[in-house]
């Protein structure tokens, strides 16, 4: 029997939650939560899309998936990867945003098993709608003092990105901290709670710099294409002008999946293979069997279950368990991210209203031939 406090290499949870982590009612409800949130989030979203802005949109969604895949050292045994609330919500808008990375956590946890399947709607709580609603909210409140006191917009950006990106992540994990109070099978000290939240500040400044960094590349390119800054900073003032539209998309477009390809084909091999802080804080407490690969004793993580899954053909970001496939199984991901998003997204665009004319005379021949 061996301490899992700090170990490394069991693997007890995937990167997000996984199955039996809290009980099934629970799970249950915050699927409602997730369906309610990401439906009012596709509603709203399609004010913020068009035929023109779904390349674009698609390929920040390809992107976080390929973020997401990158795991690296945050501390000793440790590993951390970037969440993307932040970067979605400043980049898309917080409807845009919620819904490209609800596609990302679909993508892993039915393609490629990293998230249990009863959990999605609990993962899509705190990683989606409790961390763009955090991380946009930072935002939005530090770009309004920033041009208050007269800070030059892309002089701005960084800073207010990389807040905003710490922040969703403390409130992600703050999200987690209520669904396990509300459904988790065992109760854990409160040092297990400050040890979750230590292990994720390194997570959130691993975050803020990857936010800050892709919004400045983003606003070099195409500062229009930033829906942060094409906000008005007083959403109440009539007098506002009018967003200016998005220019250089398709430099901007290619860029995206530039960056999307050489990090899910070069980055994604190289990451670390050790537990992520939520495997490590969860399992905290606990004893595993080395021969029966059973966790024993009171932790968050005792109750895991193994992923549905576990065998399908690109479980764990491999080609069928193949060593060094990593980087071929992150570049499918990323390109079918970018599919779907891309079908997602243009279902979303709203059709073109019909002139009451035009009506008319459509109604007019239908009448005549028939």
């Amino acid at each position: 029997m061996v301490d899992t406090s700090g170990f490394a290499g069991t693997d007890v949870l995937a990167l997000h939650m996984g199955d039996g982590l809290i009980t099934g009612r629970a799970s249950a409800w915050f699927f409602v939560i997730a369906v309610i949130g990401v439906s009012i989030a596709a509603w709203y979203a399609r004010s913020d899309l068009s035929k023109r802005s779904v390349p674009t949109a698609a390929a920040v969604c390809a992107l976080l998936f390929a973020l997401q895949v990158v795991d690296v050292p945050v501390l000793p045994d440790v590993s951390g990867h970037v969440v993307g609330g932040a970067l979605a919500a400043i980049l898309l808008g917080p409807f845009v945003g919620a819904v490209a990375l609800t596609i990302v956590l679909v993508v892993q946890a039915f393609v490629f098993a990293d998230g249990g399947l009863s959990a999605l709607g609990a993962n899509v709580t705190n990683m989606v709608l409790v961390a763009i609603a955090a991380g946009f909210l930072a935002a939005t409140v530090l770009r309004a003092l920033c041009e208050h006191h007269g800070v030059r917009r892309f002089v701005m950006l960084g800073p207010v990105s990389f807040v905003a990106g710490f922040v969703s992540v403390l409130a992600a994990v703050t999200g987690f901290v209520v669904e396990y109070a509300l459904g988790g099978t065992f109760a854990v000290p409160v040092s297990n709670i400050g040890f979750l939240y230590a292990t994720h500040i390194p997570v959130g400044l691993v975050e803020g710099v990857v936010t800050a960094a892709v919004v400045l590349a983003v606003a070099r390119i195409s500062p229009e294409s930033v829906h942060l800054t094409r906000l008005p900073v007083n959403p109440l003032d009539a007098t506002a002008s009018p967003p200016p539209r998005p220019r250089a998309r398709g430099t901007l477009f290619i860029g995206l999946a530039f960056t999307s390809l050489v990090v899910a084909g070069i980055l994604a091999p190289l990451a670390v293979d050790t537990p992520g802080a939520l495997e490590v804080a969860t399992s905290r407490g606990c004893e595993i069997d080395s021969l029966a690969e059973d966790l024993t004793g009171d932790c968050m993580a005792r109750d895991v279950e193994e992923h549905r899954l576990a065998d399908s053909a690109l479980a764990d970001y491999t080609i069928d368990d193949r060593p060094g496939s990593t980087g071929i199984a992150a570049v499918l991901g990323t390109l079918g991210t970018f599919v779907l998003a891309s079908v997602c997204f243009r279902a979303l665009v709203p059709r073109p209203a019909i002139s009451a004319t035009t009506e008319r005379r459509t109604q007019q021949r239908s009448n005549s031939a028939g």
